[in-house]
């Protein structure tokens, strides 16, 4: 059996996660799953930072997408 370490981009990780588990456990277990440590906020001031460069950029998801996606997520449960 081999073993991977990856990352991957937030963008494309539930597609990711839903592909791997299509395989029988016993052929593709995940190990671990963590999220880089650079998605962890520790201050008000990085969060406001991080929204401003975000609109900014026009990169950002909308409250409506936003919910959506969740919804969508839960169902998949």
């Amino acid at each position: 059996m081999h073993s991977l370490r990856l990352d991957v981009d937030n963008s494309v990780y539930s597609q990711f996660l839903s592909f791997v588990k299509q395989f029988k456990q016993d052929e593709v277990n995940i190990v671990e799953d963590r999220v880089r440590e650079d998605f962890v906020v520790s201050s008000v001031e990085e969060v406001q930072k991080r929204v401003t460069n975000a609109e900014q950029n026009n990169n950002f998801t909308s409250h409506e997408e936003f919910w959506s996606d969740i919804e969508k997520k839960v169902q998949d449960l």
